[in-house]
């Protein structure tokens, strides 16, 4: 079933789900597996994600014994191809847990997105064009104005940085609303986060998690700080950072959108 990234929502994430993503644009995968994880845990905290291959993920799945387990396993595979076909029909059955499969090369997986296309699972295409990125941006920001999507586009155009780091930035300048933040970010291709130094940059994004986490404040953006240690993750980094350890912003970001446990 082929359904685009925009009218993708919660309804489509839960136990059972399995997502293929197809076509030459692979950026998209973390950013989507983000999505997954902050919807799944709107529902439960009882979350165990894997970022494995198929053959991994169905060791997983055979090693399990309990069978009245409350834990949900979310598997984030790339790189599926043809040869795995029979493997992965057996993620069918699988009633606990949610499947994000990635197609590798085009010309070794051209059987497995035809069946695909073709099944129950939710298919979704992702190629190296402004309509795949006018399509996840409305997946994750639903309610922004047109304007705003084809500034964020625009953003994305113009930067090598890495989608999911992209997204995670903007989301924050959305949830204060700040427009011509967003519109000078597309501008001069940087952000208000971007200018800021290391140290300054941790203790803001402290303040983001605390805000969430503490204050319940709403968060505009379907993208989510998805780290449950963020704030432990956050004041490690200071620390590495003031005693000499040479650390990168997008450490930092892929601390705070990746649940380690």
């Amino acid at each position: 079933m082929k359904v685009d990234f925009k009218n993708i929502n919660a309804n489509h994430i839960k136990a059972g789900s399995i997502f293929y993503l197809y076509g030459n644009y692979k950026k998209t995968f973390d950013v989507f597996c983000n999505f997954v994880c902050a919807e799944l845990r709107k529902k439960s905290q009882n979350i165990k994600v894997h970022f494995c291959s198929v053959s991994e993920s169905l060791q997983i799945i055979n090693e399990q014994c309990d069978l009245f387990g409350m834990e949900m396993d979310c598997f984030f595979i790339k790189n599926v191809e043809d040869q795995h076909l029979e493997k992965i029909s057996k993620f069918f059955n699988e009633k606990n847990s949610v499947f994000v499969l990635e197609s590798g090369n085009y010309i070794k997986s051209k059987k497995i997105t035809d069946y695909f296309l073709k099944s129950e699972a939710i298919s979704v295409a992702s190629f190296a064009n402004d309509a795949t990125l006018h399509s996840l941006c409305r997946m994750i920001f639903p309610n922004i104005s047109q304007i705003a999507c084809d500034e964020i586009v625009k953003i994305i155009d113009n930067t090598d940085e890495e989608l999911y780091s992209v997204f995670l930035k903007i989301s924050l300048l959305l949830d204060g609303r700040n427009w011509e933040d967003l519109k000078s970010y597309a501008v001069h291709k940087r952000s208000l986060l971007g200018g800021l130094d290391l140290i300054p940059l941790i203790r803001f994004l402290l303040q983001t998690v605390m805000r969430e986490r503490i204050l319940k404040s709403a968060n505009f953006s379907k993208i989510s700080i998805g780290n449950r240690d963020a704030i432990h993750h956050l004041l490690n980094a200071e620390l590495m950072q003031k005693f000499g350890s040479e650390i990168s912003k997008s450490y930092v970001y892929h601390k705070l959108i990746t649940d380690q446990n």
